[in-house]
């Protein structure tokens, strides 16, 4: 091949394909024809790693490093803006579905919030929002789980408001609709922030894949010092797993206004949507629903 596209394009179908060694011949083929660019270096070395990968949220190393560096810093301080202007008009008891080390939810609370129960299958990176829960004094409660077992358990308790930051992605789409159900019988009102992508994902179509290649280039180029633990053990698992159905796939997205749709065939009356920030990987909206 002469082309570093077709190269990863060659790659990454025969990764998916669980054919390891012409995958990473083809990736080292693109980072020999384009030694500029970074995600054929950066696809090497994830293809040349034999040892097994922990889920990138159970090692959250590389996630935190990832939601604190590149365009991630200016769209969380545009979330925790946009939570406590919701929380704002929605005091009362918050519940946080995925809320992680809390980087989003902890600069938006105010008084306004009169206690926090967290959900969160991470014991790491809960056990970072529990201890500056606490060092500030504010009321919590802690559930280290996904929400299905979550609400499971506690399924007939109330919120005043319930946030979803870029969580409900983590849930195949087949619980969503589910889910938003049970949010809207149990809480006042619900926010929650995801990206706006196309409606089916078409990852080896050759525009999408011409895309995709240009905005991962993008994203990877905003980290610096941290480049090489980001992209190994955040961007690229996560990324890669759009290419497959199997289990290795972390998260699924769909266009903000099929969220909306969704939210209002959950039992939302109303439904607004508002741009956060034009994010590397899609646009982010912040979505409140009561």
């Amino acid at each position: 091949m002469e082309d570093a596209d077709a190269a990863l394009y060659a790659a990454i179908r025969a990764h998916v394909d669980g054919s390891p060694e012409p995958a990473i011949d083809a990736a080292r083929q693109a980072a020999t024809l384009a030694p500029e660019r970074e995600f054929p270096r950066q696809l090497v070395r994830y293809l040349d790693t034999t040892a097994d990968r922990a889920d990138v949220y159970a090692a959250p190393e590389a996630f935190r490093s990832y939601i604190r560096g590149g365009g991630n810093i200016q769209l969380y301080q545009a979330t925790s803006a946009a939570l406590r202007a919701a929380q704002q008009r929605w005091p009362g008891r918050l519940l946080d579905i995925g809320v992680g080390d809390g980087l989003a939810l902890l600069p938006a609370l105010t008084d306004r919030v009169t206690g926090v129960d967290l959900v969160e299958p991470s014991t790491e990176l809960l056990g970072k929002t529990v201890t500056a829960l606490t060092e500030r004094g504010i009321e919590h409660r802690a559930f280290y789980s996904g929400i299905g077992e979550f609400i499971r358990q506690h399924g007939n308790e109330r919120w005043a408001l319930t946030e979803a930051t870029f969580a409900l992605q983590s849930l195949p789409p087949a619980e969503w609709l589910e889910t938003l159900s049970w949010i809207r019988a149990h809480s006042d009102a619900l926010v929650l922030t995801e990206f706006d992508c196309e409606t089916e994902e078409q990852p080896f179509e050759s525009a999408w894949f011409a895309d995709f290649l240009r905005r991962v280039e993008r994203g990877l180029l905003e980290y610096d010092a941290d480049r090489e633990l980001v992209a190994q053990g955040f961007i690229l698992p996560v990324l890669l797993g759009k290419f497959t159905a199997s289990g290795a796939r972390t998260n699924w997205e769909q266009p903000i206004e099929a969220w909306c749709e969704q939210l209002r065939s959950a039992g939302f009356a109303e439904v607004r949507a508002t741009k956060l920030d034009d994010y590397w990987w899609r646009p982010a909206y912040l979505v409140e629903a009561s």
